[in-house]
């Protein structure tokens, strides 16, 4: 019997085990269930939030308030979330690694922001490829420095000093209930991403690309109703070939720039978006305004004796942010000689020092300059940068766009040059089509075969009709019939060549990042011109 019995225990206690009993060490790991409310400002009800964990995946219906729980069984965290907003946007959310069996995870613009953040990428496409890789990278560390990274950008325009977006308790607008306080700023990042005409994917891809408080802010600011581009607030006004700027505040509602006593009215362009008449003396400029807020003020077409003006966004930027290696291209000349188009490279440390310095000729004949002629850069109280070399001191002004790319423009009483950093440039696609407002500058000199002074403003478009990967070129034709092409990231990484055809004179370009400005130089010594091109919206 004592046998018998010793064997039917022994039994009951291998079934016990394999069905998952005993003390729990081979049991299947607890469901993992994630609670919070999904909203823009107001709740986003009956919404289908979808969750993506290490190894599982689970979805829920959001109740009228916005509120969710999603339990997934048998899969640990970390998980990424997702849901769609009316508008067709995708909201994101993320829960971090760790034991816990629940967590709190709302979905909300801000959230988005936390995750562009983290993901420093595409937020849709993080989701998507839910990996090991964008796991590993779910750190509590990680939420913190995301979620403060996200304070920092926002601050002045979203106070989220003492809010945790992903975790704190949110009480969406719905019916009769106005929401708490986490959905009221909500509401604020509504606002102004509408006055702003900055779309929440913009947002989220300047955070992503770690563009800073500076870049964002000046997206954020009011928009003119007819330019996206156009905003509010304090400006750089360099006419270039100038020792420096003049500061000027610019009210976008009223088309009206304030420099010192005097205020200038715009007339914006009643078929083109973003084009503007501008009243100069007896004359009307033209100011074209790129989508980063950078604009262009244009003389009449035969100008002789004035170069472009720019209009900068001023930014709070530091020394630090200009550090690299920098590609330059200038129209400048030697004392009384003809305007001619240049070609510099040089490099900055953390410190603002040049620690090396080249002007080019053609595609690879650079010559160095001297240690002793190196300049040093220093951020100026108003924004701009004091550039101080062994002679003298000259003036520059920098840009941060939403890319995290800078503009570095040095400007002097003999010419200017518009810098950025040596980013290599990926091939565009087949059938990509930018439309452009284009002007050329030509010195005056005695060529005449060459026109003289500000040529007229043509709008124009381009298709990408062929990519040659081996070689790195893209070709494409002008909607006048004109085809050339362009070798990338040649002489220099940032920069692009044109050769010499029938079609075309040889040229030197160089994308401003996504400023939606890009500028060239003519290689030809019998026509060296200088091009500004500006993105049409």
């Amino acid at each position: 019997m004592k046998t018998k019995q010793l064997f039917l225990t022994t039994l009951a206690t291998a079934v016990l085990a394999a069905c998952g009993g005993g003390d729990g060490g081979s049991s299947a790991p607890a469901a993992t269930k994630i609670s919070g409310t999904a909203a823009v400002g107001a709740a986003l009800g009956n919404a289908t939030v979808q969750a993506k964990c290490a190894s599982g995946n689970g979805a829920a219906t959001t109740a009228a308030d916005g509120s969710f729980t999603i339990s997934i069984d048998g899969t640990p965290r970390p998980c990424v979330l997702s849901v769609k907003a009316p508008d067709g946007t995708t909201l994101h959310a993320m829960v971090e690694a760790g034991t816990g069996a629940t967590a709190t995870a709302n979905i909300t613009p801000l959230t988005e922001l936390v995750t562009a953040s983290l993901a420093q990428g595409n937020t849709n496409a993080f989701f998507e490829q839910f990996d090991t890789s964008a796991q590993a990278r779910l750190t509590s560390d990680n939420l913190t420095n995301a979620t403060q990274a996200v304070r920092l950008v926002l601050s002045g325009v979203v106070d989220l000093t003492s809010i945790d977006p992903l975790k704190d308790p949110l009480v969406a607008a719905n019916g009769a209930n106005a929401g708490n306080a986490q959905d009221k700023l909500l509401d604020q990042l509504g606002k102004r991403l509408e006055s702003s005409k900055t779309t929440l994917a913009e947002l989220s891809s300047a955070v992503a690309s770690n563009a800073g408080a500076a870049a964002v802010q000046t997206a954020l600011q009011p928009a003119a109703a007819s330019c996206a581009g156009l905003k509010t607030g304090k400006y750089h006004v360099l006419e270039l070939g100038k020792t420096a700027a003049t500061a000027g505040d610019m009210d976008a509602a009223a088309l009206q720039l304030k420099v010192g006593t005097e205020v200038i009215s715009f007339t914006a362009n009643a078929s083109e978006a973003c084009r503007f008449t501008v009243p100069s003396g007896a004359t009307t400029d033209t100011m074209l305004v790129s989508k980063s807020g950078l604009s262009v003020v244009l003389p009449p077409a035969g100008t002789l004796d004035r170069l472009p003006a720019l209009l900068i966004p001023a930014q709070a930027l530091t020394v630090a942010d200009l550090a690299g290696n920098w590609n330059g291209l200038g129209y400048e000349r030697d004392g009384s000689s003809p305007y001619a188009s240049t070609r510099v490279t040089f490099s900055l440390d953390g410190a603002g020092k040049v620690t090396a310095d080249a002007d080019c000729t053609g595609l690879d004949s650079c010559a160095a300059w001297l240690p002793d002629e190196f300049p040093t850069l220093t951020v100026d109280p108003d924004g701009g940068l004091n550039v101080t070399t062994k002679t003298g001191a000259e003036r520059a002004y920098a840009f941060k766009g939403t890319d995290g790319q800078v503009v570095i423009v040095f400007t002097h009483g003999d010419g200017f040059t518009m810098a950025t950093r040596q980013i290599a440039r990926a091939l565009p696609a087949v059938g990509a089509i930018n439309v452009s407002w284009d002007t050329t500058v030509f010195p005056v000199d005695s060529n005449p075969a060459s026109p003289d002074g500000i040529s007229a403003t043509t709008a124009s478009s381009a298709r990408v009709t062929a990519v040659d990967t081996q070689a790195n070129t893209y070709t494409r034709e002008r909607d006048d019939g004109r085809a050339d092409t362009w070798k990338l990231n040649t002489p220099l990484n940032g920069l692009r060549y044109r050769a010499p055809t029938p079609n075309a004179s040889e040229a030197i370009a160089m994308p401003i990042g996504s400023t939606g400005l890009s500028v060239s130089i003519g290689v030809n010594t019998a026509r060296r011109s200088y091009n500004i091109s500006v993105n049409r919206p």
